[in-house]
């Protein structure tokens, strides 16, 4: 007795067993690579609380500090080697002898977006709760509610999480990478800054175990990153 199946069956089971066929096939050309794991222990130390802390990254990367959440750059970066595990990759051949290197890697900019909060609050002298928030409102209208001052000090500038989860993330292709921007030039003077200032207080410790005296190379190697800090170019410490 012949069994009935619905139309196009045949057609669906043929396709069924080429899948099967082509899975099952044996993988040929693998070779064995190796992956590891690369993480750095960083150690932290806050200036403005004193909290010390470490944190396992993927590079020696800033922390937000647990206790006031100011972002610390880590004093020490210690590489901890992960481990290495074997898996079998295919050889992948060129799919045409004209395809080359360069049409394979390629430049991009990859960037990411989180709503951030950011708060800032100052000291205010007023009679009311009113004419406060105006001299604070004209403050910012100014650009000088970040002065600092003793009439309206600044007692507050972070960024906090919106709390909305939402990461928004755009790769664009380019020819080459654009130069950083200003963002990454105040980043990397700060942290110049904040290596001269462990740099001359350790001098400074060092000279008290001497008996008073600093060694000036000590100091020396802390003038390219003062330089840095300050953003001018490091040739001109030889003028």
């Amino acid at each position: 007795m012949q069994e009935h199946h619905p139309a196009g069956w045949s057609f669906l089971h043929f396709l069924e067993n080429m899948t099967m066929k082509t899975i099952n096939q044996p993988i040929v050309g693998t070779t064995a690579v190796e992956n590891s794991t690369v993480r750095y222990l960083n150690q932290y130390r806050c200036p403005y609380c004193q909290t010390e802390w470490e944190d396992v990254w993927d590079c020696g990367c800033n922390d937000r500090c647990p206790d006031c959440n100011k972002e610390i750059e880590p004093y020490e970066s210690a590489l901890i080697e992960g481990e290495s595990v074997e898996t079998e990759l295919p050889d992948e051949k060129p799919a045409s002898a004209n395809v080359t290197a360069a049409a394979v890697n390629r430049f991009f900019v990859v960037s990411y977006e989180i709503d951030y909060v950011h708060r800032v609050s100052v000291g205010i002298t007023a009679d009311s709760p009113e004419a406060a928030q105006q001299l604070a409102e004209q403050a910012f209208n100014d650009a000088s509610i970040w002065d600092d001052t003793a009439a309206m000090p600044l007692l507050s500038d972070e960024y906090l999480g919106s709390g909305d989860e939402s990461l928004a993330w755009e790769c664009v292709a380019v020819e080459q990478w654009p130069e950083p921007d200003h963002s990454v030039r105040q980043l990397k003077n700060e942290q110049a800054a904040m290596q001269v200032c462990r740099g001359l207080v350790e001098a400074y410790q060092q000279g008290e175990a001497n008996g008073g005296s600093i060694d000036w190379e000590n100091l020396d190697q802390l003038i390219p990153l003062a330089l840095q800090a300050l953003g001018k170019p490091v040739l001109e410490i030889q003028s």
